[in-house]
């Protein structure tokens, strides 16, 4: 009996000892437990809404009560901690859509820098033609002092325009920026020169101008005094500030044309095409427009002669689109820079 009791005596205290183990690692796995969830608290409720809650459950132990200052406090601590929390949160709700917005920007610039370099690729070949227009332009001089007719052969006048033709406008750098319509300063040197040289009259217009391609010719300041244009084709082309005073431009197009400043006088435009062109600031005195289109011009600061103007194309000339401009303007005595003097206005009428 006695040899029973001490086995179970001894059976008791390994189950002592082992009880105490678990004990201890109860104890130990409960403080780590205690501490994560210490440092989560403490990381999301915060040190101050951890100490307003234990305030508030401490006096309510006490008291059986929390008192108003208690209570605010609790509160703002809350309030407190939510806000930053959302702040936090939105931060990084935001965080992959203000990436995503940096990267488009970065392949919009990407984008834009790609097609500067396919515009400047362009601009590089089309420049390749002014070697080509340089052979044509001395053979041309050639033949005019060889026969001193003022006419030219069949294939110098093919490979003109030819040449005209295959000048396609593109669009360059200026200050860095690319030009926001696509021209072609090469059709507008070619132009140029041809007014220039002494082609006769009658053989430059029906030889060479009716069948050459002129559309967006960049002819900006050029000084075209007394040059034949008649039935030339300058469908958007770039005449701004140019001087075509005396010019025979009868029949030709400036459909569309940037035509700010140009210096029309005494020029013929008798059944030109002038539907949407941009006349800003032209002078127009003395200017023929009979049976011109007018359709759309933009006539804003045109110094005419007459104060009557805008009454005489709509009701002597008739023409195609002046009865929308007698709507739309009249005509001013107004300061002009250029002359020094008040002159005979094209203002737009005042609807207020």
């Amino acid at each position: 009996m006695s040899e029973r009791i001490k086995e179970l005596e001894k059976e008791n205290l390994k189950l002592k000892n082992h009880l105490k183990k678990l004990q201890k690692s109860d104890k130990s796995n409960q403080k780590k437990w205690n501490f994560f969830l210490k440092l989560i608290a403490t990381y999301f409720a915060g040190k101050k809404l951890k100490n307003s809650i234990y305030n508030s459950i401490q006096e309510f132990n006490e008291h059986k009560i929390i008192s108003l200052n208690t209570t605010s406090d609790l509160i703002a601590s809350l309030i407190r901690r939510l806000t930053r929390v959302g702040v936090v949160a939105l931060i990084f709700a935001l965080l992959p859509t203000t990436i995503l917005i940096y990267q488009n920007r970065l392949l919009k610039i990407q984008n834009k820098k790609i097609q500067e370099q396919t515009y400047l690729a362009e601009a590089s070949r089309r420049s390749a033609q002014m070697f080509i227009m340089s052979d044509v332009l001395s053979d041309l001089n050639n033949e005019l002092e060889v026969k001193n007719q003022g006419s030219l052969s069949n294939t110098l006048v093919g490979r003109i325009i030819s040449l005209s033709r295959s000048m396609k406008p593109y669009k360059y750098l200026v200050d860095d920026k690319l030009t926001e319509n696509t021209i072609s300063p090469e059709r507008g040197q070619l132009l140029i020169t041809l007014c220039k040289s002494n082609i006769e009259p009658f053989f430059f217009v029906d030889r060479i101008l009716q069948e050459s391609d002129f559309t967006k010719s960049e002819l900006q300041n050029a000084s075209l005094y007394g040059v034949i244009l008649r039935d030339i084709n300058l469908k958007e082309a770039d005449l701004s500030n140019a001087s075509l005073l005396n010019t025979d431009a009868r029949r030709a197009s400036f459909e569309g044309a940037n035509l700010k400043g140009t210096d029309f006088q005494e020029a013929n435009l008798s059944f030109a095409n002038l539907a949407n062109a941009d006349l800003s600031g032209a002078i127009l005195i003395g200017t023929n427009l009979t049976k011109a289109n007018v359709t759309n011009v933009t006539l804003d600061s045109v110094i005419v002669n007459r104060l009557d103007w805008l009454t005489y194309l709509k009701d002597k000339l008739k023409l195609k689109g002046a009865k929308q401009l007698y709507n739309d303007y009249k005509v001013d005595s107004i300061y002009s820079k250029a002359f020094e003097k008040k002159m005979l206005t094209v203002v737009r009428k005042s609807f207020f």
